[in-house]
């Protein structure tokens, strides 16, 4: 066992995120109130929200989609060049 406290990698922390996520799976859903169901899909898009985001932390900056953590600030930005108009 190697555990560990801090200094997480992208690739870490995606894996955490996704691991706190409801499963829902179609027959579990039959058993659930639509409250709770709505509650879990709510739950799952804010997550999968902050995985998208350490996806693009991990992008090339030439990518469009790349983005760097300002920790003076505490904002993200989007670094890549601008996209054409």
């Amino acid at each position: 066992m190697t555990l560990k406290r801090d200094l997480w990698t992208n690739d870490e922390v995606i894996d955490i995120i996704e691991g706190c996520m409801i499963p829902i799976k179609m027959d579990d859903a039959k058993n659930w109130s639509q409250e709770e169901y709505d509650a879990a899909v709510d739950w799952n898009t804010s997550l999968e929200t902050a995985v998208s985001n350490f996806y693009e932390f991990k992008a090339s900056p030439d990518d469009w989609v790349a983005k760097a953590y300002d920790t003076e600030t505490k904002q993200i930005y989007v670094i890549s060049a601008p996209l054409p108009q």
